[in-house]
């Protein structure tokens, strides 16, 4: 759905390359949540084998107002700007514009959604660049969306939108109570089939850990089919916590993937939700004691207060742990949580890194100033994955060891790491 606005002007980008590559760029910023006022969420949608359309939803409390001129009301004015390239290595523009839009702060919305069509050739892959300005504010917000055309049966080949909210759903974790709208781009779409997965998977070992994960087997706990309606709509509730796979072709691995965790997620709001972090920074016996105690709230406030010796101080420590708990699943959910996932947990103990690059396939990450000795690198590999594309696996090395146990014996000491 596309929300009104005062004024729209696009125009096309002269240049055809950019300056460097971006998988030789530090891209840090992308996993910390002080570089920008603004925190847009994208969606990507196609339309035709050629055509393709960008959505854009921002916070509207995230703009700078002013009145201009004789104008009585307040108006934030932003632009959104895009550049698709074939990977992080490509230098080459194969399509950018720009698009500049304005919002009248009577009108009182939550968040504040515009589109841009773009062209993308099927069957390919792209990566897009999108620059979001506050253009009153002059800030910026910068991200990457991957945009996959490989075949009719990948996820953005479906058009969804919630149907309580009125609005293009940007999110692929859902909440009990919402009811989506999802309309394939082909015509001669009957019906889907959903794959129901009941999995609650375990936490990512410690970085130095050789043990083997446990192979997850992902076999459906149940198959069910729905119809789509003469308006070309499926409608879905996912009241049940799982993953929902949703599939015109079962045979084929690709299709639409939505979770649900629980409702207040990527927030934490029960005991029982801050206790499952924890496991990073406790022993086996008290963890289990946690998990297994009457009270959990007791259990946890008594563990950090006993690790940060008075409650100030602990609420300091506690305030620190779970906003990276919560970054982390707001930055790296693909499957499971991202607190649950390699580089959620390399996030939550050591915090944002100092320097990030990605490619096609991996993820660097950086702690220290690059090439020093003594800092730390990470490697995250990508893992195909037929329900995201945001699982990566961490390159484990015995040579995490120490720096490890540095920085959980850090956390028990009451001190941020």
């Amino acid at each position: 759905m596309r929300i009104a606005i005062l004024c729209v002007a696009i125009f096309t980008i002269a240049s055809c390359t950019t300056s460097s590559r971006l998988s030789n760029q530090n891209l840090s910023y992308l996993y910390y949540k002080g570089s920008s006022i603004m925190h847009p969420e994208y969606q990507v949608f196609h339309v035709s084998d050629s055509v393709s359309r960008l959505y854009c939803s921002i916070n509207t409390d995230e703009f700078l107002y002013s009145k201009d001129g004789d104008n009585k009301t307040f108006t934030a004015a932003y632009s959104i700007t895009y550049k698709l390239l074939s990977s992080f290595e490509s230098k080459e523009v194969m399509d950018s514009a720009s698009a500049t839009f304005t919002y009248d702060k009577s009108k009182g919305r939550k968040r504040v959604i515009n589109s841009i069509g773009f062209n993308a050739e099927s069957p390919n892959s792209y990566l897009l660049e999108v620059i979001t300005i506050d253009l009153k504010r002059k800030q910026s917000a910068k991200m990457f969306v991957n945009i996959d055309k490989g075949s009719k049966y990948t996820k953005q080949y479906f058009k969804v939108d919630s149907k309580i909210r009125k609005q293009t759903n940007f999110n692929p974790v859902v909440h009990g109570k919402d009811v989506l709208e999802i309309k394939p781009v082909m015509n001669d779409v009957s019906s889907m089939f959903v794959k129901y997965y009941d999995i609650d998977f375990p936490i990512s070992l410690p970085p130095f850990s050789m043990q083997e994960s446990k192979k997850t087997k992902y076999r459906p706990d149940s198959i069910f089919e729905l119809l789509v309606n003469e308006d070309g709509i499926l409608e879905s509730t996912m009241d049940r916590k799982g993953i929902y796979h949703f599939q015109i072709d079962t045979i084929t691995r690709e299709g639409l993937t939505f979770f649900h965790y629980y409702n207040d997620f990527p927030n934490l709001t029960t005991a029982n939700q801050m206790i499952g972090p924890l496991r990073y920074i406790t022993t086996k016996q008290e963890f289990t004691e946690m998990m297994t105690t009457d009270d959990k709230k007791r259990a946890v406030d008594d563990f950090w207060i006993n690790i940060t010796g008075n409650p100030d101080r602990g609420r300091k420590v506690v305030k620190k742990f779970y906003a990276r708990v919560q970054d982390a699943n707001r930055y790296f959910t693909s499957y499971l949580e991202g607190w649950k996932s390699d580089r959620g947990m390399i996030y939550i103990i050591y915090g944002a890194p100092d320097v990030v690059y990605k490619n096609s396939f991996s993820e660097n990450w950086i702690y220290g100033e690059e090439g020093n000795l003594v800092s730390l690198n990470f490697a995250f590999v990508h893992v195909l994955n037929p329900l995201t594309d945001k699982d990566f696996k961490l390159d484990r090395s015995p040579i995490y060891k120490n720096s490890w146990y540095l920085a959980v014996d850090a956390w028990r000491q009451g001190i941020v790491y």
